[in-house]
């Protein structure tokens, strides 16, 4: 059932609270912040590493077919310790298992918490290879076979573009990714990469837009601990896969770019 869009500007929902006035007020905020972030990570650590020793001790046979509700179990559970509710606008576009390609933009750590709430059957994320260096997380990708993408080096990112092909089309996969490949610092749309758009054109499967619309005023640069909130994830487009081709990655991509920045109101 289709959704619909509330045409509001700001920040979404009754949300954020006021912040903490008075000495204890801030001192009992800091306190259960702190409470919050040990007590959902120490839940999600244990059934994430329980998950990923299941994946590898099976092989990793067919774990794609449950990563995503491992994911967003874990995903949503902190999101709720953290008062922030996620609401899915336009789901058609992100339902079902099907074969697709989905952009997001990307101006907070909760980014990829949100999209795990929502993440369709046989979804996954495409992360820089940087992941491997965090502890815990460089488990998780490995466990489940979660594809990664080294920037600094052309040929092997060629590389594994075309394996994310051979995953989507074999699978039937939906892999998400961030055109503008790391998180913004200021909170505005950062230059988009040519990578998703050279997998567009590779693929002949439909891209779909995600905008995120509330992610930073919940969690902004520099924060530990998320402000209640409510935060919407509106798929807006759904391009057919033929209008991408190698000869016109540039065309598309600033096509593309200007549809965020239409509605993310920063054009």
């Amino acid at each position: 059932m289709q959704s619909t869009k509330v045409e509001e500007t700001g920040f979404y929902g009754p949300y954020p609270r006021p912040e903490p006035k008075g000495g204890w007020q801030r001192g009992w905020h800091a306190i259960r912040g702190v409470l919050i972030v040990v007590a959902g990570w120490s839940f999600c650590a244990v059934t994430l590493t329980l998950a990923s020793a299941f994946a590898l001790i099976t092989f990793r046979i067919k774990s794609a077919a449950y990563f995503h509700h491992v994911a967003g179990a874990c995903a949503r559970l902190l999101l709720r310790l953290h008062g922030v509710r996620v609401e899915l606008i336009n789901s058609e576009l992100f339902s079902g298992r099907k074969a697709r390609v989905v952009l997001m933009n990307h101006s907070s750590q909760l980014d990829l918490f949100i999209m795990s709430t929502i993440l369709p059957p046989y979804g996954t994320t495409l992360a820089k290879k940087q992941v491997y260096y965090i502890p815990f997380f460089n488990f998780i990708f490995f466990a489940f076979a979660i594809p990664t993408i080294d920037r600094s080096n052309l040929k092997k990112a060629i590389a594994t573009l075309g394996k994310v092909g051979e995953l989507v089309t074999k699978r039937r996969a939906t892999v998400c990714i961030a055109p503008e490949g790391t998180r913004s610092r200021d909170g505005k749309l950062g230059a988009f990469k040519k990578g998703p758009f050279h997998l567009a054109a590779h693929l002949d499967v439909p891209v779909v837009l995600a905008v995120i619309k509330g992610a930073r005023e919940c969690l902004p640069m520099g924060r530990l601990v998320s402000k209640p909130g409510v935060i919407r994830v509106e798929m807006v487009a759904e391009i057919p896969g033929s209008r991408f081709t190698t000869d016109n990655i540039d065309e598309m991509r600033e096509e593309v770019r200007n549809i965020y920045l239409r509605e993310l109101g920063e054009k």
